[in-house]
């Protein structure tokens, strides 16, 4: 029986400490509250100020937020005439949504955006084959010869531009189809600058995804 109560003892001072300990712990909890993350608001101004150029199709301005400003031609206009109008509608189209606030990832900080904007290459597959279709068309509603084709027996360049400017309007006219980049921005600051460190999904946006 003594054996038992010194047993007994012993887990009793065991479970005192164990309490006292806890009890400690609680309020050292409450003496030193965690210590939370402030995120510069340069930060998040950084990266507000790319969802807005992104959003208004400016895509020069965006660049220029990139960290070590890269050169990615987007200040160039496509030499044909067609690609040119899908592009404009394109950058017209862009859209970038942020979701939620800054945060702390891997040391440093970032924040999430969803860019949406027409399909590009959809457009084009559309274009080319509406294009197809209604140079079918004026063939077969063709009465003569000289209505298709020129002193050298190709298709008339009229016909051409024509067919190829009334595809590009319907493409445009129709485009439905919009593509989606999901992407994560890390926000850096070098010399009391903020910049965004671009991912693949945010470089893919620049390019209409078709880089």
């Amino acid at each position: 029986m003594k054996f038992a109560r010194v047993i007994a003892g012993i887990f009793a001072v065991v479970g005192l400490v164990l309490m006292l300990g806890t009890v400690g712990i609680s309020l050292y909890g409450l003496n030193h509250p965690t210590l939370a993350v402030e995120i510069p608001q340069e930060a998040e101004n950084c990266s507000e100020q790319l969802a807005q150029a992104l959003s208004g199709g400016d895509l020069a301005a965006a660049a220029q937020l990139l960290d070590g400003q890269p050169a990615l031609g987007v200040d160039s206009v496509p030499s044909d005439p067609m690609a040119a109008r899908f592009w404009d509608a394109f950058r017209e189209s862009m859209s970038c949504q942020l979701s939620g606030e800054c945060y702390v990832l891997d040391g440093g900080f970032a924040r999430d955006a969803v860019i949406t904007a027409l399909d590009v290459e959809a457009m084009t597959r559309d274009f080319q084959t509406r294009s197809h279709d209604l140079m079918n068309q004026r063939v077969e509603a063709a009465t003569e010869m000289a209505e298709l084709y020129d002193e050298n027996n190709n298709f008339r360049q009229d016909l051409i531009d024509q067919v190829l400017e009334q595809a590009c309007q319907e493409a445009l006219d129709q485009a439905q189809t919009t593509r989606t980049w999901n992407s994560t921005w890390r926000l850096v600051c070098r010399e009391d600058q903020w910049w965004v460190i671009p991912d693949e999904e945010l470089l893919s946006a620049f390019s209409a995804g078709l880089a």
